[in-house]
């Protein structure tokens, strides 16, 4: 088994693995997304935000809207996306890197 053959089985194995787990990761936001629906998050409340301006400031706002757009990164549907995305480019390294190979 050459070299270019190996790398156009790990790019195929990444493309498949990386596609289907980020699907997966993507269609599983959508379904607790339906379910979140119903019931907004308390973070977004107008009373909450007036509630952390009084007690800690508007930098204590601003720094409670950060770490929740922070908390947001990990859920699943943006990282579902960054999944495929990643595995997308490394097996097109790895298509490109086989194509560069001599025949053997």
């Amino acid at each position: 088994m050459s070299q270019r053959s190996i790398l156009n089985y790990i790019g195929i194995a990444i493309l498949i693995l990386g596609m289907g787990t980020g699907e997966f990761l993507y269609w599983r936001s959508l379904k607790t997304a339906e379910a979140a629906a119903d019931g907004e998050s308390p973070y977004d409340s107008r009373v909450y935000q007036q509630d952390v301006e009084r007690t800690i400031g508007v930098f204590g706002l601003i720094m409670a809207e950060i770490s929740q757009s922070l908390v947001k990164l990990g859920e699943p549907g943006p990282m579902g996306i960054a999944i495929g995305v990643v595995s997308i480019a490394a097996a097109g390294g790895c298509f490109f890197v086989a194509s560069r190979l001599p025949p053997e």
